[in-house]
């Protein structure tokens, strides 16, 4: 036995079979409940059709009955079906489809989508504790708390650095109007529900007649070289790198390092201290071309704790680095010792980066970025 629903753009009708599908363990959906959320979401977009269908349609019906629950699908079918058919060859349906959906709607989608995708969420959680593998769902209140907090526009360029199932990257790509979203994931299990989850997003967002911009999720490793271009490309990374550890850190400081001046960086752990100051000793610091604040803290957050959990944005500013530079080039009181070419100073790779344009803009710095350098580290 089968359970119908016709959708309010004229796409597939898609069929639920009986009885309904319901959650274990760790997986609390309801099939039945899930319709009756679906045509509410969907008078909500309908509002000539609201009141009728609430007070005519959703009034009644008995979610452990089949022909309760066929009797109120039919109901909503109908209904639909008659504005389709006034509205086809009219501008109404271009008026009414084809939008972002609203926030409620699109959280709603998406745990359709993921009810459908993840047929076992238990085994997301089978990893060693406080590995680098430890899988995280954020949650959709904290995506938005980003969207709110960070513009985002038509030219911004977004990923996320263990994306898991996709659903941020997904969320991002329905909310926004960002250039193109990316995901990144390299354990099996994600990655293998992660595609179920491209495949019913599509599916869906098509019978809701809702629009969403361009996206990618990638079975990989983030950390290889292959990935190296997407992160220094792109304008705003996410990343939950609470359980990575210093040594998964260390190498997306590297790469970090080569994004561009105004990308932003939101992450469960900060990339430096929130009081940093640059001092000689810490030149080779990240912190030297960063700016990091903590968002609000948000209860419920992320799926492994209840608890508040704290997450940072990091701004590239490079000019940070200039502006100490800039103090030492005309210190007080201070007296500057040249030294020879020979002596052995490594800098770090963003810094040479760094001098080695400001003295094509500077004429007034003589020296090669090496001993300016050297100079400013004797300080």
């Amino acid at each position: 036995m089968e359970l119908k629903l016709h959708s309010p753009a004229g796409a597939e009708p898609v069929l639920y079979t009986w009885p309904l599908t319901s959650g274990r363990g760790n997986d609390k959906h309801d099939g039945a409940l899930e319709i009756v959320e679906t045509i509410r979401w969907v008078c909500e977009d309908l509002p000539e059709l609201k009141l009728p269908l609430e007070n005519n349609i959703l009034c009644d019906y008995d979610t452990h009955s089949y022909d309760s629950m066929k009797s109120l699908c039919d109901r909503f079918n109908r209904a639909i079906d008659s504005v389709v058919a006034l509205e086809k060859g009219t501008s109404l349906t271009a008026q009414r489809l084809n939008k972002y959906p609203s926030r409620g709607l699109l959280r709603h989608i998406l745990q359709q989508v993921y009810n459908q995708a993840v047929t076992d969420p238990d085994k997301l959680n089978q990893y060693e504790p406080f590995s680098p593998e430890v899988y995280g769902e954020t949650s959709y209140d904290l995506v938005c708390q980003m969207i709110d907090q960070i513009e985002i526009t038509q030219d911004d360029i977004f990923i996320d650095l263990g994306s898991g199932v996709g659903q941020v990257v997904l969320q991002v790509a329905a909310a926004t109007p960002c250039k193109v979203c990316l995901g990144v994931e390299r354990a099996e299990v994600p990655s293998r529900y992660a595609e179920a989850m491209n495949k019913y997003f599509r599916s869906w967002m098509q019978w809701y007649g809702k629009k969403f911009g361009e996206y990618k999720l990638i079975k990989g490793d983030f950390l290889m070289e292959e990935h190296r271009e997407k992160i220094t490309s792109a304008s705003i990374v996410f990343v939950n790198n609470f359980a990575f550890g210093p040594s998964v850190d260390h190498q997306l400081k590297e790469r970090f390092a080569d994004l561009k001046d105004g990308a932003r960086i939101v992450s469960s752990k900060s990339f430096c201290p929130l009081n940093f100051r640059i001092t000689d000793r810490n030149l080779s610091d990240i912190g030297t071309i960063i700016h990091v604040s903590e968002m609000s803290p948000m209860r419920g957050s992320v799926s492994w704790t209840g608890k508040p959990v704290s997450y940072y944005l990091h701004i590239i500013d490079r000019t940070k680095l200039e502006r100490y530079f800039q103090r030492l080039k005309h210190p007080k009181n201070k007296f500057l010792l040249r030294l020879p070419e020979g002596a052995g100073v490594e800098i770090p790779q963003f810094m040479f980066r760094y001098l080695q344009n400001n003295q094509r803009r500077d004429q007034s710095y003589p020296y090669s970025p090496t001993v300016c350098y050297k100079l400013f580290v004797q300080i």
